[in-house]
């Protein structure tokens, strides 16, 4: 587990080290800006961004279902292949998000979501009938996708919070596109 501990140690080290001082000039220079990326060729934000977040809640959240999922994916799958799905996340999470936002000067994400969400549906495309406890409610893993899918969708479109939505939809479908690739499938 020395990459999701990496991983989450990383996250918590660059939080605290924002919320500490001068948060928002962190976030402008280290977070996912698709003006920054497509008009100064900053590509090291798709990177950067996901060991941000927002508040302690965002970090927590993030944090308990990367390690919960993340652990059990980087034990089957070893160092090289773990990597690789989280770089699709981080992939597919940035590219959502910049394709959605790449004309929005003032856009700016944070966060490790998109990773998160490509971890966890990969996870649940391998083993879509174990029960997942959603906020203390048992659901099997397939019908938790297509309600969080439905919902993610409905907000993205809506596009009335602070939560980047096509991150979380990016990130959902790198997981699901590397579980073809997938040796473990």
């Amino acid at each position: 587990m020395v990459i999701t501990i990496g991983v989450l140690g990383a996250c918590a080290a660059a939080s605290f080290w924002a919320w500490a001082d001068r948060t928002q000039d962190h976030w402008q220079r280290w977070g996912l800006s698709p003006s920054a990326i497509r008009l100064r060729g900053e590509w090291y934000r798709f990177l950067t961004s996901i060991f941000f977040h927002a508040d302690f809640f965002h970090l927590l959240m993030n944090g308990i279902v990367f390690y919960s999922f993340g652990s059990l994916m980087e034990r089957a799958y070893g160092m090289k292949l773990y990597s690789a799905l989280l770089g699709m996340g981080a992939l597919g999470s940035g590219l959502a998000t910049y394709l959605r936002y790449r004309h929005n000067p003032y856009h700016l994400s944070i966060g490790l979501s998109g990773v998160v969400n490509a971890v966890l549906f990969h996870f649940i495309v391998l083993y879509p009938q174990t029960t997942l406890l959603v906020w203390f409610i048992p659901l099997p893993a397939w019908i938790f996708a297509l309600l969080y899918i439905a919902y993610t969708l409905y907000e993205a479109r809506r596009g009335q919070s602070y939560i980047n939505h096509w991150a979380h939809l990016g990130g959902a479908a790198a997981g699901v596109l590397f579980t073809s690739f997938s040796p473990f499938r």
